[in-house]
């Protein structure tokens, strides 16, 4: 067997260690490939309170109909007639045990809690102090903008209001939305 000098062994352990390496990289190394976790689509969250026997928020996988909704509140007999979808962050007030109900959006905070975007063209002033970076003084200087331009028509409309600017903007959109007026649904039954 011949020798080999100290260089030459080092060059052969190099070597070899760098195929253990591409041989390791190409074949995952005993490691078996898994696909990527599947995305879970956004909940749809539903409030419902008054005469029903579990008041609460309600988390669905796609928008809910009414009578879903009732049933898992357990909202008095007969159940709604209704095949439209309620979106996330509908309020359903059960004023009567008769079933009759009001329909509109949840408290500025409940809608931040959960994450989703309250509506600058319907929050109180109370609800926008619930923002962050809002102060009563600034919540008030929307809402009277709002009075007087409403409704927004885009979230940059927002600019014009003493104290928000670009950065303050930038702040506020993971937060908050411009729905058009007139989308809150009337009292039924």
């Amino acid at each position: 067997m011949p020798a080999f000098s100290r260089t030459q062994l080092g060059i052969i352990l190099l070597l070899g260690a760098l195929l253990f390496v591409v041989y390791a990289w190409r074949g995952n190394f005993g490691l078996t490939y898994s696909a990527p976790p599947a995305v879970a689509p956004n909940p749809v969250f539903v409030e419902m309170v008054g005469e029903v026997a579990r008041p609460g928020v309600y988390s669905f996988p796609a928008p809910p109909t009414l009578p879903e909704v009732w049933r898992r509140a357990g909202g008095p007999e007969p159940l709604p007639q209704s095949d439209s979808t309620i979106s996330s962050g509908s309020r359903i007030e059960v004023t009567h045990t008769t079933g009759a109900y009001r329909l509109s959006r949840m408290s500025g905070p409940r809608l931040l809690t959960l994450g989703l975007a309250l509506d600058v063209n319907t929050a109180t002033a109370e609800e926008l102090e619930a923002l962050p970076g809002i102060g009563p003084a600034l919540a008030q200087r929307i809402v009277e903008y709002r009075k007087a331009h409403c409704p927004l028509r885009k979230l940059e409309d927002l600019l014009e209001v003493s104290g928000i600017g670009p950065k303050k903007l930038a702040e506020l959109k993971p937060f908050i939305s411009v729905q058009s007026a007139g989308q809150q649904p009337p009292e039924k039954r």
